[in-house]
């Protein structure tokens, strides 16, 4: 089960992953947002109720822009070039008894390395049984992270 948390320039933004039948993860309802300065259990609930609703397979998109359509819409931004300028992201993953929150590096809209890059060196884990709060302090930590990453 794998989840996704953006710090977008105006809200949180969480949303669970799901498995093509082709194999290939792609974001999924339902989409949520969060003000930025949501509390830290806010935040913790949100990542694990996405974990919970994520894992399934689903159909291979045959028409991504309609695919991005919804999740563009929910985050408040016409394009992937708005989604991501300035982004934070964080994957969080959980297996039979741990999550893991890794910080990903942001390369920017445009040339050969744009998008996210995952930083598996600076991940976390934590017990499976963590509180809400405390799994919203650590993405805010990774979060942090990703961005310091994404500066140099």
């Amino acid at each position: 089960m794998r989840a996704a948390i953006h710090q977008l320039k105006d809200r949180m933004f969480i949303h669970p992953w799901q498995v093509t039948e082709d194999g290939l993860g792609i974001a999924s309802e339902p989409y949520v947002a969060l003000p930025l300065d949501a509390d830290s259990a806010a935040l913790g609930k949100a990542a694990l109720e996405a974990l919970r609703k994520s894992g399934r397979t689903v159909p291979h998109p045959k028409d991504w822009k309609a695919q991005a359509a919804a999740r563009l819409k929910a985050a408040g931004v016409k394009s992937e070039k708005a989604f991501q300028a300035g982004a934070r992201y964080v994957s969080i993953e959980r297996d039979a008894s741990r999550l893991t929150i890794e910080p990903w590096r942001n390369a920017g809209t445009t040339g050969d390395s744009k998008g996210f890059d995952p930083l598996p060196h600076l991940d976390m884990t934590l017990a499976d049984d963590v509180s809400a709060a405390e799994l919203g302090d650590v993405i805010r930590k990774a979060l942090q992270l990703g961005h310091e990453q994404s500066d140099r």
